[in-house]
């Protein structure tokens, strides 16, 4: 851990945490491995569900198939990555490490063959590295100027006339990065089309990857499951999760709690069961707590990420944390949330709003429905705890139907082969 004060230290050289030596299997095997600069501004040190937990995961499953340097601000990786990979630690958060990143690459320039992000704005401040032959891959997860676009229409802000200029500013960033890119790495098909409209890439550099989900931590967990349920007092009810982060306003999930609303004034033989905490989640308990449905909504918390399966286990059905309406902004560049392959991959059937995507992950698995309505929500739930032999059976098939599309060791691998691609074709 680096204990010097952010203020003395000299942002023209990056610290390294981590032996220069790395435990990374025989010496022959090393030299196969493909060495990869990931770029990072997550403080992973300390792990939240979101996409935090989904980066992590994506970094230490690329460290167990290749060489790893990570290039991270100060104190923002945990314990666990340093004894996997080597951490450059490149100066205190915020804009500094932005400045400070390319010097940094330069640097450490023969410590790598690529430089990987999932953050394309980074990712544009490593371009100039590619005049040392250094290729560079962008995963793509979202398009940061639509989220930024979203995220300030619907939250307070100082001065939101300023909207479509700092949108403008990261979309041009954006651009240059996905052009500058040798390989994109959209998560979905729609995403990969937007792309090639939007900025003009090269279609054999833009490769889908689906999202990932580690099918030996996300899991049935049958002992959990009733040693959650048993915890929280939650006998034969037919158990509805919604996992959130709550920080969100846009997914308009408090219209969620309207769901339960209505169908606890009909019937007692369902509950909901919130994992999460957020600036959000206050308005959303007293809403709740007006309804006079307190006693059947079952609030955990935020709960610690290796906990998160055992409660997705405690659950009957998953539905996801945004309304149809409020989703539908961000589906129109086809995103793919991780946390419904994570309830799939734990054998639950999934309720979602209605996205392309989304829909057809679920028909082709036939492990869960698309609602184009809360009211629709509202339908399907009754539906599966009417019919718990049938969420069963849809639980399974959505845990197969993951385990052979989604496994995150699986994509990994053939991740790393299309980076290892890349960054041969780079080289002649």
């Amino acid at each position: 851990m680096i204990t010097k004060p952010w203020d003395d230290v000299d942002l023209r050289i990056p610290l390294e945490i981590g032996p220069p030596e790395r435990d990374c299997g025989s010496p022959s095997k090393d030299m196969e491995k493909i060495k990869i600069a990931v770029l990072c501004k997550h403080n992973l040190s300390v792990l939240e569900s979101g996409d935090k937990v989904h980066t992590y995961d994506k970094i230490m499953a690329l460290a167990r198939q290749a060489l790893v340097t990570l290039f991270t601000p100060y104190a923002h990786a945990s314990r666990n990555m340093q004894s996997q990979m080597r951490v450059v630690q490149v100066s205190p958060s915020g804009l500094r490490f932005v400045l400070t990143l390319a010097m940094a690459l330069l640097t450490r320039r023969w410590d790598y063959d690529c430089i990987y992000s999932r953050d394309p704005l980074l990712a544009a401040f490593a371009a100039p590295l590619k005049i040392f032959g250094k290729a560079l891959i962008i995963e793509m997860n979202g398009i940061p100027s639509r989220e930024a676009r979203i995220r300030r229409r619907t939250h307070r802000m100082r001065m939101p006339q300023l909207t479509p200029l700092v949108c403008g500013v990261i979309r041009l960033i954006e651009a240059f990065a996905i052009r500058s890119a040798d390989l994109v790495l959209p998560v979905t098909d729609k995403m990969r089309k937007y792309i090639l409209s939007e900025y003009g890439a090269a279609p054999r550099r833009v490769v889908v990857i689906p999202n990932s989900v580690d099918t030996t931590v996300f899991r049935p967990l049958e002992n959990k499951r009733v040693e959650i349920r048993r915890e929280l007092g939650i006998g034969r009810e037919t158990a509805v999760l919604y996992l959130s982060t709550f920080s969100a306003r846009w997914r308009c999930s408090d219209q969620l709690f309207q769901v339960a609303d209505n169908i606890q004034r009909k019937r007692r033989d369902i509950v909901f069961l919130v994992v999460g905490s957020g600036p959000l989640l206050a308005e959303m308990k007293l809403k709740a707590a007006r309804c006079g449905t307190l006693n059947q909504v079952f609030f955990v918390g935020a709960v610690d990420h290796h906990l998160v399966p055992f409660y997705i286990n405690a659950a009957d059905l998953y539905v996801y944390d945004a309304t149809p309406a409020g989703y539908r902004p961000v589906g129109e560049h086809g995103p793919c949330p991780s946390k419904i392959l994570e309830s799939m991959a734990c054998g639950k059937p999934v309720i979602a709003p209605e996205e392309a995507e989304i829909e057809h992950i679920l028909q082709e698995s036939n492990g869960g429905f698309c609602a184009s309505s809360l009211e629709g929500i509202e339908t399907l739930i009754e539906k599966f705890a009417d019919s718990p032999d049938i969420a069963r059976s849809m639980g399974t098939n959505a845990r197969r139907y993951v385990e052979l599309n989604y496994d995150l060791t699986h994509l990994t691998k053939l991740c790393v082969e299309l980076i290892g691609k890349a960054v041969s074709s780079r080289r002649r």
